[in-house]
This record gives C-alpha cells, structure tokens and sequence, in this order.
C-alpha cells in the first residue's frame, strides 16, 4: 500500500511538470524557473515515468522486477476513475512495462542458447529506439537532438521505428520529443485553430520543446514560430522546415507552406494520409473540385454495397485494387485525410476517382450479370427496357425507401409508390388488430 501511495505522489507531483525523462534539460534550475503548466501542451501533461524505471536501458531492471512494476501498476489503474487522464497514462505506461518485460525474457533467451542480438530497442517517451549502424547510407543525416551530423561511416545512432527520429547513442538520454506517432494516435486530430499563437512570455522564455533559453535579443538565434501549433522554439527544435497547415487548408483552403517545428514536421508527415480531416460545409460550395469529390465518393458507396456481395468482384479483389491505400473511402464520404486534398488540388485524385468509378460501373452494369440484375425499373414511368441504378446521373432515390426513380418522372409526379404501398399495408394491418 505503501509503495501504490507513493507511486501515486509521484504522479500527481510530477503532472503538471515536463517529461521525467528530460530531467537532464532542467538542470541548474529551480522550481520557481520551471516553466508552469500554461506552458506545456495539454498533449504532454501527464506523460511520465509512473513507476521508478530508468527509460533509455533495456535492461533497467530485471525480469522480477518488471513483473513486480506490471503488478503494481495493475492495480494503480483499477483504482483509478474510469476514462479519466490518470487512468489513459498507466495503461499506456503498463504497455511499456510488459513491452520490456517480453524483450528481457527474449534477450534471456538468447543468452540461453548462446546467440547474440545485435538490435537494441529503447522506449523512451513513445519513441521505440533501435540501434543502427550502416556506413553504405548515401545521404548526410542529422542528430535530431543536438543537430550535429551522424556520420554512418565512422557511428551508430539510434533511429525511431515509428516517426523516424535520430539521435546519437549520447544524445538518447536527452530525448525531450514525445513520438508523434503516440500523439496522433491518442488524439486523431490535428489542431484545429490556425496558429493559435500564445505569446513567448506565456512560455517563460523558453523553447516549447527543450526548456532552453530564447529571446529576441539575439539576432543570431532568434525564437521561431511554428505555424502548427503557435508555439516558439529555439533553432535546435526548429530547423524551418515547411509543411501545409491542415487547419488552413480545413478553414480557407490554403495549401501554401508554412515554417513548423520538427515534432511538428514529424506530425504532419506521419499522419499525412490518415483520414483525420472534416472539411468547412461551405468549401463545397465555393470549390468546384470538392463537390465533385462529393458525388464521386457518394457514387463509390452505392457500388460498393454491389460488389461487396458480389463473389466475381469479391475473388477479382476489384475494390481493395483502386482503394487499397485509401479504405477510408469506403466507409464514409465526409472524411479525408491531407494527402487526399493535396492530390484533390492538383487535380491527380478526380482522375483516379473517375477511373475507378468507370471500372465498377462496367462490371455491374456490363461485364456481370448477378450486378446487372439487381437494377431498377422506374415505376412511374414503367420503362422495362432502361434499367437505371442508384449511382446513375439521372435517377432520384427516396429518402424514405430508398426506391430508385427517373429524375424526370419524379419531377413531374413527386410521388412514391413504394411508400404508398407501404403505408396502406400498415393501414390495413392496424385495422386487423
């Protein structure tokens, strides 16, 4: 009991402060210089160590004591409040714990028999740290840490598994940078103000990463603005590198690049083709691509409930061929991801879009005849001969029924005889009971 109450201090003394892991960066000063919780991202509250483990060590502690910690921190998150911010970071810390615990009993095991692994994996803040060395690397490399160069020929450095971030072996221990890969799949979202900027004062002074030092009186190194997330950074944490701003491109679709930070960086090219964008409902009227894009993943969705059930396509794979790196579009037709809206804009993704739509529409109408079965005949008109579908440009679809219509005959009659059927079988079947 003890030992979860002292467990517990440590988070709640410590979450309101930067990452345990960064201690290093914090050195030489006192607890009035911390900087204070406006000044950190509400992403990095609360991410800390939550059981004494030294981050950086694979072998930190040994197999019964990682079985004791992964004890402990059981019972810390059944005590806590469901859904609640405590409660999301010890799961996500017990995760880490029996992720060393399985590469300890692997090491173990290899000892055991007698083989060597040459791969180091570190978890330090998200980032899964893996030791490489490779002097045939063609490009020059830099530290993401110190920005000093990584010569491949002469060191090892260890390389991200998710966000490929860099460091030197030295500089593993200083790593203040939360993988943005962990971000981004805790939130799903991007921010969505645009570069809400806060002001270096609320920041005390200091990068919003590494804790350092900044201020505008020195020309040589003045603070940089990220126009991600507005916050300033020294030049160490901001390399000016230029991304599209989702939220600029969500509110006013502008696509023109703008100077972000390297977590930031590093974000944005992680999540670049996720579907985590909802567009402004008035995009759709001022950009004629995007109303396109609308009708054509709405055509998409009422294909797919054919081919879906249809064993030719099914054995063809015919859909996952055109949307195998965007399955997105096929569950909804109001999300997108940034790469869909770059493509959008250059006018590549209404190709393809089209291409795909042509290729399933020939299979149901032409090329399958269990598809070309399943079309509709309008009942207002009684056309036996013109078999119309949903995804057609001429047809009108009930809202109620879902009953299939020329636009034309609709027009003129507006009237649904599939509900009318329906409501007097209702009308019959409440006056037998």
């Amino acid at each position: 009991m003890e030992d979860k109450e002292t467990t517990r201090e440590l988070i709640e003394s410590k979450s309101t402060r930067t990452l345990s892991s960064t201690s290093s960066i914090f050195e030489g000063l006192s607890d009035d210089e911390s900087p204070d919780e406006s000044s950190i991202t509400s992403c990095l509250i609360g991410v800390e160590n939550y059981l004494t483990i030294t981050e950086g060590c694979k072998y930190a502690l040994s197999i019964p004591q990682l079985t004791e910690a992964i004890t402990k921190c059981k019972d810390l998150v059944l005590d806590t409040k469901e859904c609640s911010e405590e409660r999301k970071w010890l799961v996500r810390r017990l995760i880490e714990l029996r992720y060393k615990l399985v590469q300890c009993k692997e090491a173990e095991e290899e000892s055991r028999n007698g083989r060597k692994s040459n791969l180091e994996i570190n978890v330090i803040l998200g980032h899964h740290l893996e030791l490489y060395y490779d002097p045939t690397i063609p490009y020059k490399q830099f530290c993401d840490r110190c920005c000093g160069s990584i010569w491949g020929v002469l060191q090892s450095w260890y390389q991200c598994l998710d966000c490929q971030y860099r460091c030197h072996e030295h500089c593993v221990i200083q790593t203040c940078r939360i993988c943005p890969h962990l971000i981004i799949s805790e939130t799903c979202l991007y921010e969505p103000r645009i570069c809400p900027e806060v002001g270096l004062g609320v920041q005390s002074f200091r990068c919003a990463e590494c804790k350092a030092h900044v201020t505008f009186k020195n020309s040589w190194a003045e603070p940089r603005l990220c126009d991600y997330n507005g916050l300033y950074y020294c030049t160490s944490c901001h390399w000016n590198n230029s991304a599209i701003i989702p939220a600029r491109v969500m509110k006013n679709w502008d696509f023109a690049p703008r100077f972000v930070c390297q977590a930031s960086f590093q974000l944005l090219k992680l999540s670049k083709t996720r579907p985590l964008l909802t567009l402004n409902c008035k995009l759709y009227g001022l950009v004629e691509d995007l109303g396109q894009l609308k009708k054509l993943r709405h055509d998409i969705l009422l294909m797919k409930s054919y081919l879906i059930t249809c064993k030719e396509a099914l054995e063809q794979k015919l859909i996952w061929k055109q949307f195998a790196d965007r399955p997105h579009f096929l569950s909804d037709s109001d999300i997108f991801s940034l790469q869909d809206l770059i493509e959008l804009k250059s006018g590549k993704l209404l190709i393809n879009l089209e291409t795909a739509v042509n290729i399933f529409s020939k299979h149901i109408k032409e090329n399958c005849k269990v598809c070309s079965g399943q079309g509709y005949i309008c009942e207002l008109c009684d056309d036996k001969d013109n078999i119309i579908f949903p995804f057609d440009n001429v047809v009108y679809i009930c809202s109620k029924c879902k009953m299939v219509y020329h636009k034309y005959c609709w027009t003129m009659k507006q009237e649904c005889l599939r509900c009318k059927r329906i409501k007097k079988r209702n009308i019959q079947i409440d006056e037998v009971q």
